[in-house]
């Protein structure tokens, strides 16, 4: 009876280790995605932001920001009744060959194939006091939420600044704080989207 019972043991200690090992590959995290240089992997954060019922456009990909550390941003003028008499069809200030290249540098965008998928762009437009320096400007995708939606961006808040909605120094903070969180707050909650 005695070689049953080891027997018995031994294939109820295999059982239970082979359960237990599935238990444990069964909770192990999956693992995750590479990182993808210049894009999000987590959503924003809206932590404080009370936004009205809104149904969010579809927009496949992900949503592009700056790095805060390279481009926190940068403001040359307040003087809203000066940028509010500019004329409302221009498009500012073109970003020169220099400074976009010392901004891809910088990003680390040195692939022109990678470099292609992006438009430079002013973090605050100049039509809205942003200065025409490096911590201003940074690389928007072509693709997902980004270049396109921050001009739609840049223009509601120059009608809004220049309609003494919101005051130039809230759409400027806006701006460096959280682009996407003002698109979605000026734009989409408000259907301009």
């Amino acid at each position: 009876m005695r070689p049953r019972r080891v027997t018995a043991l031994a294939l109820g200690l295999c059982v239970a280790a082979v359960l237990t090992g599935c238990a444990a590959s069964r909770s192990a995290a999956a693992p995750s995605p590479p990182r993808v240089p210049g894009q999000a992997t987590a959503g924003p954060d809206l932590a404080g932001i009370k936004l009205p019922d809104f149904v969010l456009p579809l927009v496949t990909g992900g949503v592009s920001r700056p790095n805060s550390s390279l481009t926190p941003g940068a403001v040359t003028s307040t003087d809203t009744a000066a940028l509010c008499g500019l004329p409302d069809h221009t498009h500012g200030s073109s970003i020169p060959l220099a400074a976009q290249t010392a901004v891809f540098k910088a990003y680390r965008y040195t692939n022109p194939q990678v470099q292609n998928k992006y438009q430079m762009d002013y973090l605050v437009p100049t039509l809205l006091g942003g200065a025409t320096t490096n911590a201003n400007i940074w690389p928007a995708a072509l693709k997902g939420t980004g270049f396109f939606q921050k001009a739609q961006l840049d223009h509601v808040l120059r009608d809004l600044v220049c309609r003494r909605t919101i005051s130039l120094t809230t759409a400027q903070s806006d701006l460096e704080t959280n682009w996407y969180t003002a698109w979605l707050q000026y734009v989409v909650a408000t259907g301009h989207a």
